[in-house]
């Protein structure tokens, strides 16, 4: 009978137990690595505050100029006064010390506008020979808006510049495609189908795509955040599919509560003065109270409604973005904005527009004054210079292949 060895069992067993604990110990070293590197990015990150230098007096005398000539011009030196106005709010535009620029060509801008009222003009001119060429013409223009809509970010970000380093758009057109497509189809086939079809009814099939606006928005802003660039730094976001849902849900709630108090408060007056009344004066106030009451429930709503959907996706929006290491955090508050928009509105509403310049200033420095820029002091000197030939092929580039639609 032969005992057992005890050293050579306790070797054999304590061999894994060591095996284990350098495997700890090591798996321990890299989480001190991880967790240091990540603490030094914390700590080398700097929080930089974006500020507007301009102000409501300077943009009036801007604006106030770019409207008389453009009416002068009919129309035609809208695109200079685009740029005029980009290349004030983008000198103006401050972050660590350094401001934005615009290099937009006016006669580019100009292009794109002519083009586009050629386009409408031929719709015109074939619908009235032809509802069949008309409706092959509205498909070409239909499959023709994702391509504008790239081109036309393609166009702002390659003309604008931070630190003489121009801003680029990565997107694809395959992937403009899969989200302008959709919102396009949405908008424009219950209306086409209205016009074309003997059945107003039918336009009501499509228009249950209406349901999936909030997921098509969102989709359409992840596009736009995940895919500009600055230098060697591309942006990514992680807004998800879903992240609109609840904002807009909320919106309906509330429209169809304002809805209904519309329709209390018409109640309520047309009875005081009398439902069962025969004449005149009491047909005419049946039929002006609901118009009235309507108009200020709108008003009412537009103006709490309309800040909270914009703060909301705003702050989404930019939470979820990066451009490499550099983050962004935006906080934008729902009630002192909605006290902003309502002030710009009642006295954009009283000066006969008069005071549109001011409000738009008003707005633009207190969106920036609620979004931070966290990053190192490097991320933001470091790819800031470019040599001649990148400058000269990026403008190159931004003038031949895109163009600006928008106004």
């Amino acid at each position: 009978m032969t005992l057992p060895n005890s050293d050579q069992d306790s070797s054999q067993t304590s061999a894994p137990i060591r095996s284990h604990l350098n495997l700890d110990f090591a798996t321990e070293l890299v989480h001190q690595d991880i967790r240091s590197a990540s603490q030094k990015l914390i700590d080398d990150e700097h929080r930089y505050q974006p500020i507007f230098t301009g102000t409501g007096q300077e943009y009036f005398k801007i604006w106030i100029v770019n409207l008389c000539l453009t009416l002068i011009s009919l129309g035609i030196y809208s695109a200079w006064a685009k740029v005029r106005r980009l290349q004030y709010f983008d000198r103006n535009t401050q972050i660590a010390g350094a401001c934005f620029n615009f290099h937009g060509n006016p006669l580019t801008i100009l292009r794109g506008r002519i083009i586009a009222a050629v386009l409408l003009f031929l719709y015109h001119y074939v619908f009235g020979l032809s509802q069949g060429f008309a409706l092959v013409f509205a498909t070409f223009l239909l499959f023709s808006i994702p391509w504008m809509m790239r081109s036309a970010l393609r166009f702002r970000l390659r003309n604008t510049s931070y630190r003489g380093l121009r801003f680029d758009f990565t997107g694809t057109l395959m992937a403009a495609y899969a989200n302008y497509l959709p919102i396009t189809l949405m908008f424009v086939l219950p209306a086409l189908i209205a016009v074309l079809a003997d059945e107003i009814w039918y336009s009501l099939i499509p228009s249950l795509l209406y349901l999936l606006w909030p997921w098509f928005h969102a989709r359409m802003k992840r596009y736009q955040h995940a895919n500009f660039a600055f230098g060697q730094k591309h942006a990514s976001s992680t807004l998800s599919g879903g992240a609109f849902v609840w904002p807009y849900f909320l919106t309906g709630i509330y429209i169809l509560l304002f809805t209904i108090l519309a329709g209390i408060l018409t109640g309520i007056i047309v009875a005081a003065h009398g439902i069962n009344d025969v004449g005149e004066q009491s047909a005419m106030i049946k039929w002006l109270v609901p118009l009235v009451v309507m108009g200020v429930v709108t008003l009412l709503a537009y103006l709490v409604l309309g800040p909270y959907l914009q703060t909301r996706i705003w702050n989404e929006a930019w939470n979820h973005s990066l451009l490499d290491d550099i983050r962004f955090q935006s906080q934008l508050p729902l009630w002192a904005y909605t006290r902003l928009q309502s002030k710009n509105a009642i006295l954009t509403l009283f000066s006969l527009g008069l005071y549109r310049p001011f409000a738009v200033v008003n707005s633009y420095q207190f969106r920036l004054s609620y979004i931070a820029i966290l990053a190192s002091e490097q991320s933001l000197i470091t790819h800031s210079s470019t040599n001649d030939g990148e400058n000269a092929a990026a403008e190159s580039s931004a003038e031949f292949f895109g163009f600006d639609l928008s106004w």
